[in-house]
């Protein structure tokens, strides 16, 4: 008798996890590994796709102020003598003290396709009520569009 409890035991023991990773609820277990992406379709978030040829600030603490504390006053882009492309920004800092913020770039082909990874952070100081700009030269020539960032001096 004592040599059947064994495998009754192990089998009892193998159920019990098999039933273990099974929801009870109905629900379909959660897959691991890739997904597809999920379009974000929300009215409450207009602007929540990549929106190139513009400067995106990242921070919040730079926002929270009233009216926020940073005013990006233009943007745009210009070959230069080689054919690359040097994205810039003109931004004000709008409170009364200085800032420190840092900006990178991502650059694009003409339909969107990202050509060349995102630039190094680059320092910009801002004097109190100050303009001034932060600037970035691709190093390809076929590049159509830019996607600036920035984010609080770190």
């Amino acid at each position: 008798m004592p040599a059947f409890r064994l495998p009754l035991t192990v089998a009892a023991l193998a159920s019990a996890l098999l039933l273990s990773a099974c929801p009870s609820n109905g629900q379909k277990p959660i897959d691991e590994g890739p997904q597809p992406g999920v379009r974000v379709d929300d009215a409450r978030a207009p602007n929540a796709g990549l929106r190139l040829d513009t400067v995106a600030i990242l921070d919040k603490s730079l926002q929270n102020a009233k009216g926020g504390k940073l005013a990006v006053e233009s943007t745009g882009a210009r070959r230069s003598p080689t054919n690359t492309v040097e994205a810039y920004a003109v931004i004000r800092n709008r409170t009364d003290f200085p800032l420190q913020i840092e900006g990178r770039t991502q650059f694009f082909d003409a339909v969107g396709m990202p050509i060349e990874g995102p630039t190094m952070w680059q320092r910009v100081m801002l004097d109190p009520q100050g303009i001034s700009s932060y600037k970035e030269l691709s190093t390809r020539t076929d590049v159509g569009h830019y996607y600036i960032e920035i984010r609080e001096g770190r």
